[in-house]
């Protein structure tokens, strides 16, 4: 930029910038260059949209007027507003001139993805050659982003099982953790699952069947080895049903003696129920269907707690 000389300083030319202040107010409003010979306003916020959204990096948009001050110098005033790197490198630029005393407006957008535009250059001269100091906006700084929040410390694993509260459901017993083996019946929930898997009756059901020529009949049917508190159900069904149900009562060491409630053959087409439940457990069912000249066999169902009739096991 060329420099004023003795001669304009004689003449009492005078550049004046105000810069209004920026540092005191939350957002400034422009910046006026008010030499003798013009007058420039830009707004100090190029790199925002006029609703205060920023720009892409690439992008910037410069707005503001100028205007020749109309004094018999016999030149007019230009303002050339330059897109610049970080590194200092000229990406792009324009000039806007006024020779009639006339405010017109500087609103050329620069667009210049993918490169980024670090700062603006303004140069404010007159045609003559005569300058004021160059006067620079640069790219605001990125917001930081959020620190993130820190994570909490998982809780200590007390029984050294490798699972913490709250997937370890008892975090005083190292074998209850999700993923161990689940033990029907025991009264725990070894894998966290969500409570104990019911445990099967063991209780062991013998018997002694004879076929006949219109069914077959009980010679002997015993259950045994039954847990403490369970119970026993026998059902009938059928067309000569000697009962519809029988619920004998099982000895101290678990055993009761089915046979005297079939004192006669049984008729075909009749189907007899052995059901042993106990509390929490998934109960034992026996089922006979009767068929002409056949000895019946056994076909083993389970009784899950709670259910009404039994299934698969």
């Amino acid at each position: 930029m060329s420099r004023l000389t003795p001669m304009m300083r004689r003449l009492g030319i005078l550049a004046l910038v105000t810069v209004a202040a920026a540092a005191a107010a939350p957002q400034a409003l422009a910046v006026e260059f008010k030499p003798a010979w013009g007058y420039a306003a830009i707004d100090d916020n190029p790199f925002n949209e006029p609703s205060g959204s920023a720009l892409p990096d690439g992008q910037a948009f410069p707005r503001g007027r100028i205007k020749d001050a109309g004094t018999p110098d016999g030149y007019a005033v230009k303002l050339t507003v330059s897109a610049f790197t970080a590194a200092g490198a000229t990406l792009a630029s324009y000039s806007v001139t006024e020779s009639k005393a006339v405010y017109t407006p500087i609103d050329h957008r620069f667009a210049l993805d993918p490169n980024q535009i670090a700062y603006l250059r303004y140069d404010f001269c007159r045609a003559d050659g005569t300058c004021l100091p160059a006067y620079r906006i640069r790219r605001p700084a990125p917001a930081p982003a959020p620190s993130p929040a820190p994570v909490p410390a998982p809780p200590p694993d007390r029984d050294g099982d490798g699972v913490s509260p709250p997937a370890d459901c008892d975090d005083t017993n190292s074998t209850v953790h999700p993923g161990a083996r689940e033990v029907p019946g025991n009264g725990i929930d070894d894998d966290c699952a969500g409570g104990d898997t019911p445990g099967r009756v063991a209780a062991a059901v013998s018997y002694e069947w004879r076929a006949t020529r219109t069914g077959a009949r009980v010679l002997r049917m015993r259950v045994g080895d039954a847990p403490p508190g369970a119970a026993v159900e026998v059902r009938c069904s059928g067309r000569r049903c000697p009962f519809k149900r029988r619920t004998p009562a099982l000895k101290a060491n678990g055993s009761a003696s089915l046979t005297k409630l079939f004192r006669h053959s049984l008729r075909a087409g009749t189907t007899i129920e052995v059901r042993i439940t106990a509390p929490d457990s998934v109960g034992k069912v026996l089922r006979f269907e009767i068929r002409r000249k056949r000895v019946p066999q056994a076909r083993r169902l389970c009784l899950p707690p709670g259910a009404a009739k039994p299934a698969k096991c």
